[in-house]
């Protein structure tokens, strides 16, 4: 229950958390999404694009999308940083999930790029720099081990 300014502002750098049944579609501006609704899209090279003409489905798809990184947690200068989608791209012989390829890339979300997001179609279209999707990278798991091992018996 926060309702004025200064309630939300005590709240500044908290997560927010909200039941599906709660959804807010109705108060999302025309090219606001909800990160989870854009997870697990198929992403394609936008075929309006001239260099784009007459290639098959399979050669304008590019992958999926694993997850968005906020652009507020990736800069602290409000309104600099823009959201990125980390897209799982397939692995170069094909087949495997997600886990298995391992190679991501980071697609900023804006306009000049991500031309346009169908929700219904589970879909987003791309027009990338040229290199952008060469740009890929692993991403390693790091374990952290607290205490101490005993020691190897022979």
């Amino acid at each position: 229950n926060v309702d004025d300014r200064e309630e939300a502002l005590k709240m500044r750098g908290c997560v927010l958390y909200a039941l599906e049944e709660e959804t807010v579609e109705e108060l999302l501006e025309e090219d606001e999404y909800i990160v989870s609704d854009l997870v697990g899209l198929n992403v394609f090279l936008d075929d309006n694009d001239e260099e784009q003409k007459g290639k098959s489905f399979e050669e304008l798809f590019v992958g999926n999308i694993a997850g968005v990184v906020m652009g507020s947690e990736m800069c602290a200068i409000p309104g600099l940083g823009q959201d990125l989608l980390e897209v799982a791209l397939p692995a170069p012989e094909g087949g495997g999930d997600v886990e298995e390829r391992g190679n991501l890339v980071l697609i900023p979300f804006v306009p000049d790029i991500v031309t346009s997001v169908n929700l219904d179609g589970r879909m987003v279209s791309i027009v990338p720099p040229k290199g952008l999707l060469d740009l890929s990278y692993r991403r390693e798991e790091k374990v952290r081990i607290k205490g101490l091992l005993p020691a190897a018996r022979h």
